[in-house]
């Protein structure tokens, strides 16, 4: 969940440049290099993004209690975020949520109180992200700020869907969708896409999940969002595991872990990695699948991803059962339903005890 107009990506496109040489220490020159960070971290170029709002924070006087200073510490805060580094982002989330109050700066309060929301939703804290996202809502609807409104909606849904509400999330998410469009707010619009076909797969309404994603993934590559369109193959992947066409599912996965590569993202090649160790196991290669598995349990648990490190346990306990290793593959199940239930992400829940239970699976989930 991110405060710059959709759950994590940033900017706007621009070509590729060398770091401008920087002289006056002036407001317009820490802005254009805050906008040229934007550009790069949802692009392929994290560390050129983190760089540059360096350099744009070093030309923002200490005394300089101003809404750019503010914007420019969340900013940073969401480029270490989106690449795993949870704990480096909150530090600077809340010195502008912080410096937001102090100043009176409304609207970065609530874009402060949506990104503090991520990283509680993150850490599995459902509740007091549901908290945080409520506030920072009804502080938009006083300052009319729509765009931050359809974002705070589409979050709230996400929530709902992680507690297994989705006719609530369905609900928030269309309201969202509704907010976008009568804009023509692709950037955030295209986040929004990724999460209603996630849910429309988890429901099981696999051809409006497909053209959803088709849009998604239209919308990402007009607009060069590198990270976005790695999140949409990761969804597109899950969605041909879950309807069992198995062989379709290759190319996405493998182009989702291509992006997390180049752009050096951990977080989201934890992701990728746990679709192809369920890819793996699926194919009859379940030692591989769990060494897979492992890896991506680590990435995750350094990224402090609760709901993706339970995820990948459940699919660890799978390949450890195909592959006869019954004891172990029960340990990693209990493992994730007390993940899941710490989440409270009560679907999850259900579906581990089942395979406590019968412990046999031929599919995905």
């Amino acid at each position: 969940m991110e405060s710059r107009g959709r759950m994590i990506a940033r900017g706007f496109l621009i070509p590729r440049m060398e770091a401008p040489t920087l002289r006056p220490v002036i407001s317009s020159d820490a802005r254009r290099l805050a906008e040229l960070a934007r550009a790069a971290g949802f692009g392929e170029s994290p560390d050129e993004a983190l760089e540059w709002n360096r350099e744009a924070l070093s030309l923002l006087a200490d005394g300089d209690e101003s809404p750019l200073l503010a914007d420019v510490l969340r900013w940073q805060g969401s480029v270490f975020r989106e690449r795993g580094r949870t704990s480096e982002a909150e530090p600077l989330y809340y010195r502008s949520y912080e410096l937001s109050v102090r100043i009176g700066y409304d609207a970065g309060t609530a874009h402060a109180l949506n990104c503090l929301a991520s990283l509680a939703q993150r850490r599995g804290d459902i509740r007091t992200a549901a908290n945080l996202a409520s506030d920072a809502l009804v502080i938009a609807g006083r300052i009319g700020e729509r765009r931050l409104i359809g974002m705070l909606q589409q979050n709230l849904g996400l929530l709902a869907d992680i507690r297994g509400n989705p006719a609530a999330a369905l609900a928030h998410y269309s309201v969202s969708l509704r907010t976008f469009e009568s804009s023509n707010d692709l950037e955030p619009m295209c986040w929004l896409l990724n999460n209603l076909g996630a849910l429309h797969v988890k429901e099981a309404r696999f051809e409006e999940a497909e053209s959803v994603f088709r849009r998604a993934l239209g919308i990402s590559r007009a607009r060069g969002d590198l990270m976005c369109e790695g999140v949409v193959e990761e969804n597109r992947a899950e969605l041909e595991l879950v309807r069992g066409a198995i062989d379709e599912a290759y190319d996405p996965l493998t182009r989702a872990l291509e992006i997390a590569d180049r752009r050096g993202d951990s977080l989201r090649r934890a992701a990728a990695l746990k679709l192809r160790g369920a890819y793996q196991r699926l194919c009859g290669r379940p030692a591989e699948a769990a060494e897979t598995l492992r890896y991506a349990l680590t990435l995750s648990a350094v990224s402090e991803d609760a709901l993706l490190g339970a995820e990948v346990l459940y699919q660890f306990g799978l390949a450890l059962h195909d592959d006869g290793q019954e004891t172990s593959a029960r340990e990693a199940w209990q493992a994730a339903m007390e993940a899941f239930e710490r989440i409270a992400a009560r679907q999850w829940v259900g579906r581990v005890r089942k395979r406590l239970s019968s412990g046999v699976t031929g599919r995905y989930l």
